[in-house]
Parts: structure tokens; sequence; C-alpha cells
């Protein structure tokens, strides 16, 4: 694909990424599935048996649960990421739903998740647990299940360095 039309004059492409298929779960999304499932079993227990409250408790927390799902199925499916001397662009079907420059990223992040994929987190990384208790907040520059994740960011921290 022809991607000179979304570069700038003095852009040049220093790799194309293309994610592997499939949802990825990060290992904080583990924790939350596990303490969702904790939650969920004694919502759904005390809903049913005592007090209704709890029911509609549990089922906000089980959409909280989906919705992480879908966030990590979305942001692999067609997506694709260009790095070039410039910026980071997040591709969705050719057009651009997110970029930072290469000089906005303080610090580059990767983590291995298993079966050779792993993601990589462009500036800081949003602490699991925040404040009064755990943050369902998502890091927003993420580049989830890459194959070459250790390549592409050394690639970004030579990029940065520059």
């Amino acid at each position: 694909m022809n991607f000179k039309s979304i570069l700038n004059i003095d852009e040049n492409i220093e790799l194309e990424v293309v994610p592997k298929k499939g949802i990825m779960l990060h290992a904080n999304d583990l924790f939350k599935i596990i303490f969702g499932i904790f939650f969920l079993t004694i919502a759904f227990g005390i809903g049913f048996t005592k007090h209704f409250g709890f029911l509609i408790l549990g089922i906000v927390g089980f959409v909280y649960m989906l919705n992480a799902i879908y966030i990590r199925y979305n942001n692999t499916n067609g997506i694709k990421y260009l790095i070039s001397n410039k910026r980071v662009i997040f591709l969705k079907n050719g057009d651009i739903i997110k970029q930072k420059k290469i000089e906005d990223i303080n610090e580059v992040t990767y983590e291995n998740s298993g079966n050779d994929t792993g993601y990589i987190i462009l500036g800081k990384i949003e602490p699991l647990i925040a404040g009064r208790g755990i943050s369902f907040s998502e890091d927003k520059y993420v580049l989830d299940n890459l194959t070459n994740y250790k390549e592409v960011s050394e690639l970004l921290k030579k990029l940065i360095d520059k």
C-alpha cells in the first residue's frame, strides 16, 4: 500500500508493522479478569439471595470485563502501525486513527505476552492500582499483538535518541 499521501514532506517510513490476528490479553488484563470473577461471584451470590442492588453491581462489573476484551480485539482488528522518522501512526482501514510524534515519546516499554507476541507502550505506563483501587483506564498509545516487538522497540528507542 502506498502511504505517501499521509506522510509529511520530510518523513520516511522506517517500518510497517501488522499485528498478529486475535485477542491478546496483557498481564494487567489477567489480573482484572481474576479479580472480576471473584467480584462477580460475590455480587451475584448476594444479589440472588439477599439484596437486588448487588446483582446490578455484578452486571456492571461484567460489562467492564467484556469491554476490556472488546478493546483488545478492536485494537488489533484491521490495524497497521507505521513508524516513520517523525511519528508513529496508527492506521485502521487506511485511515489515521491516532498518531504520536517521536519527539513526544519519553519512554518505550515492551512486554512479552507469550506465544512469541508482545506489546509496546509509548509513554508512561498506566498503573494497575492507582489511588483508591484498580485502574480500568487503558494506555493510550499501545502497539498490540506484535511478533517482532523487540525489533520495533529497539527502532523506536533509536529514533528517540536521535
